[in-house]
């Protein structure tokens, strides 16, 4: 079975402390990926978001290509396509879930699985280094930074009962102490460690969407990250478990953020998100 699959690239890097990422999906399709996933996906199809470049400020860029990216989901679940979103870094987000929320039939409700090994629970109060790919969580749930307010998420589009973080294992006091005022349902990577990644990860009844920051990884799968972390989960275990998730029809939207190509090895991670995407686009088929 394949699925009518649009990936939407956005090559952006301002929302990271390592802009390296920016690099992601323009690598990704010059190595060849999309056209070997054409071949067995003829209907696939890819689209560019426009990334503005310096000397705008980081919010501007990041305020403006979410609000395209959003456009974007939006137009291909109208369409009836099944938006797999790449980056750039993980500020892209805002965008995406955005753009589906805009795209559903009120009430519009989805699950969001999040798998990270950070938080993004930030704001720019409570960041240390005020990079913006720490705070797509928050923006989404309404705690927006005020640049990106009204642009690239106009009204809150979840609320924390949606929200799934898993994986996570590294993360500053403020973003725990959000994460438990809200409500957010924390999978720490000590419980995926125990339990097993299939175990641990909720199974939603209703639609969904999955995003992941590679980071959630470990390094040693996926070193092209721009902020690592050791002990994470093993890419083996990812890709079983995300298999079955992805083949279900409630599954709305895919997004792979943080790929960063100056940090890869041997092409391991580049690797890696030829089989994600493989796996999107052709449920149920071997990768």
């Amino acid at each position: 079975m394949t699925r009518r699959c649009t990936i939407i690239a956005v090559g952006i890097g301002q929302g990271a402390r390592d802009p390296g990422c920016a690099r992601g999906p323009e690598v990704l399709k010059q190595s060849g990926v999309f056209d070997r996933l054409a071949i067995r996906s003829p209907d696939i199809t890819w689209h560019d978001v426009p990334v503005a470049a310096s000397p705008a400020s980081p919010a501007t860029v990041v305020a403006q290509a979410c609000d395209a990216l959003a456009g974007a989901v939006a137009g291909a679940r109208s369409q009836g396509r099944f938006p797999i979103v790449i980056g750039g870094d993980h500020s892209i987000a805002m965008g995406t879930w955005s753009g589906l929320r805009r795209a559903l039939a009120p009430p519009g409700r989805f699950d969001l699985l999040w798998i990270d090994a950070h938080m993004d629970c930030h704001d720019p109060s409570t960041s240390p280094s005020g990079a913006l790919h720490g705070m797509p969580l928050a923006c989404l749930l309404g705690r927006c930074h005020p640049q990106l307010a009204g642009v690239a998420c106009p009204a809150p589009p979840l609320t924390p009962s949606q929200v799934t973080l898993v994986g996570v294992r590294s993360f500053e006091r403020e973003e725990d102490a959000f994460a438990h005022r809200s409500g957010l349902r924390v999978i720490r990577m000590e419980e995926v460690t125990a339990r097993g990644l299939a175990a641990a990860l909720p199974l939603p009844s209703g639609p969904f969407g999955v995003t992941l920051d590679l980071d959630a990884i470990d390094p040693k799968d996926a070193p092209a990250v721009g902020s690592p972390v050791p002990g994470g989960i093993a890419a083996a275990e990812l890709l079983e478990t995300l298999r079955p998730l992805l083949a279900s029809p409630n599954c709305l939207a895919l997004e792979i953020a943080e790929f960063s190509p100056p940090h890869d090895v041997g092409g391991k991670t580049a690797a890696l998100m030829e089989s994600l995407l493989a796996m999107a686009a052709q449920p149920g088929e071997p990768s």
